[in-house]
């Protein structure tokens, strides 16, 4: 998906309102735009990533690499700018203490694979590494099956990504179960790797990243993060939820990958 400047789509009906969906790529704050891969606007143009003017009263410093958005384009200009938010109403679950923010160093870690071979997080410096959470047992197919098939899709066109999903579910997810999954997903079992290792340990990990899950009914309500990490380890964006399309994903990985 290519780059399209803004001055090159926003001729013709500017004085219109347009209500505009998509995934934060670039912020740019000294002048006050932000780039963005944005789902089709109705009456007016297809999905692309396009950059936008923010409108002076925006709060533009909320905003970060793979934040979902919405606004008001109005006379070129993004008005009524929100983050879409992913938190549990009516949920009293405190946020985890050693949760990251973008631009922070990522910590080390350490869990097992499909073919229960340990793997740092280490290991893969020089790489961009993308990182979900999922559960194996997960049925709800807008979440766990939807992320998986996110990462399916960057599997087959991104072949310099590292990807790393990690269990929420260890008790289940052994690495066989992991394995046949892994399989289910077309992974090669090296560039995509599936994690899982002693609950605490993934706990912890899974708080660098926001996560807060927790069983209920027979299966696990929890939050949903996808993760990337820079070549020189640090956290460079956070996708909160599974409503970004695929290729919103790959356009964020482009702004980082090469």
């Amino acid at each position: 998906m290519k780059y399209v400047p803004a001055f090159a789509l926003l001729l013709a009906g500017c004085a219109h309102r347009y209500r505009v969906e998509g995934l934060v790529l670039r912020v740019d704050p000294g002048n006050r735009t932000i780039l963005v891969s944005h789902r089709p606007i109705e009456n007016y143009m297809p999905a692309m990533s396009m950059q936008f003017s923010v409108a002076p009263r925006e709060n533009i410093a909320q905003l970060a690499p793979g934040a979902r958005v919405t606004f008001d384009l109005r006379n070129s200009v993004a008005h009524d700018l929100r983050v879409q938010s992913t938190k549990l109403e009516n949920v009293a679950i405190e946020a985890p203490r050693n949760e990251l923010h973008v631009g922070d160093p990522v910590p080390d870690f350490a869990l097992i694979d499909q073919n229960s071979a340990p793997v740092h997080l280490a290991d893969f410096r020089g790489r961009l590494v993308a990182l979900d959470f999922i559960y194996t047992r997960c049925p709800l197919p807008d979440v766990c099956p939807r992320l998986s098939a996110n990462f399916a899709y960057i599997f087959k066109r991104e072949p310099g990504v590292q990807l790393l999903s990690i269990t929420i579910d260890p008790e289940w997810d052994t690495p066989a179960v992991l394995a046949e999954y892994a399989q289910r997903w077309q992974s090669d079992g090296r560039r995509w790797r599936f994690l899982t290792g002693p609950p605490d340990q993934i706990r912890n990990v899974a708080g660098m990243f926001g996560l807060i899950y927790w069983p209920e009914d027979g299966s696990i309500t929890h939050t949903v993060a996808t993760a990337l990490i820079s070549p020189d380890g640090h956290l460079v964006a956070k996708i909160d939820g599974a409503k970004h399309r695929p290729e919103q994903l790959r356009d964020l990985i482009e702004q980082f990958g090469h």
